[in-house]
């Protein structure tokens, strides 16, 4: 079986470094092409590994990139694929899958602790547990793998339990550009109604999230104080973000998450 990766991040290169230590055929293509190499570094162990060469089409192909390169990755996609291959798509958020509808694609989302640093791959905590749709090619990849895998039946209610946590987090701490435990200290009432704005949302798409809402306050207070999201990450450093994926996709349905939206739109402009 030949796995592709395509955006070699803190997800996409991590996911590619375990797939790759149990034995599997990974190649994996960055911004700039092929990426031959990546050290990773998990939680204090660092090493550097070896993928595949880039070579005609895949059986799977996980896409972990941000979402504001999914147009360009969506045109390129064709010459890795076949009819028999399968498409993962790991974001953050709910709106970027109608882009993969053309083709044949599983959805999945992720927990993890992961960024890339000065070229290096740091996985922060040992954290790592990842919904894909239930599948048997899928179970094959991580097959012999010691990874925390849940093959779902179900795979939209656990993708909308992580964007309840992440949409909530992400935008609120790129508007106040402060990190959680200052939001759960200084601004829990926006969380929880923000919290419950999501929830809403996501019952008119038939998953019912109102038991979530407790486990994801009680994730928050959990997490280190100064925990920061990618998103705010973004912000910070004047980066491009995925404002548009996370938030917009919410702020269509809710005036109170637009809010939030249209300031944050503002100060994107203006960074």
């Amino acid at each position: 079986m030949k796995i592709l990766i395509i955006g070699p991040g803190g997800v996409g290169g991590y996911l590619a470094y375990r797939l790759k230590k149990c034995g599997k055929f990974v190649s994996v293509l960055g911004s700039r092409g092929e990426v031959e190499k990546l050290k990773i570094k998990d939680v204090e162990k660092i090493e550097e590994i070896e993928f595949n060469k880039l070579k005609g089409e895949y059986d799977v192909i996980f896409v972990t990139t941000k979402s504001y390169h999914l147009n360009d990755i969506i045109k390129i996609l064709p010459e890795y694929l076949n009819e028999n291959s399968i498409v993962v798509p790991v974001l953050n958020g709910i709106g970027h899958f109608e882009k993969f509808k053309k083709f044949n694609y599983k959805k999945a989302c992720i927990y993890i602790l992961s960024n890339k640093e000065n070229g290096i791959i740091h996985k922060k905590t040992s954290l790592f547990y990842m919904c894909v749709e239930d599948d048997e090619k899928l179970k094959k990849v991580f097959e012999n793998c010691e990874l925390k895998i849940k093959f779902s039946k179900e795979i939209d209610n656990d993708i909308w339990k992580k964007y309840l946590f992440i949409s909530t987090f992400a935008t609120l701490q790129s508007y106040y550009a402060k990190p959680t435990g200052w939001l759960m200290k200084n601004k829990r009432d926006e969380v929880d109604r923000f919290l419950d704005e999501v929830i809403k949302i996501a019952r008119n798409y038939g998953v019912d999230l109102k038991d979530e809402k407790e486990k994801v306050i009680k994730q928050a207070l959990n997490i280190p104080y100064e925990s920061k999201m990618s998103m705010q990450i973004d912000f910070e450093n004047k980066h491009k973000t995925e404002l548009d994926n996370i938030t917009g996709f919410l702020a269509k349905k809710s005036e109170f998450v637009n809010f939030f939206y249209e300031r944050l739109k503002t100060f994107q402009a203006t960074s």
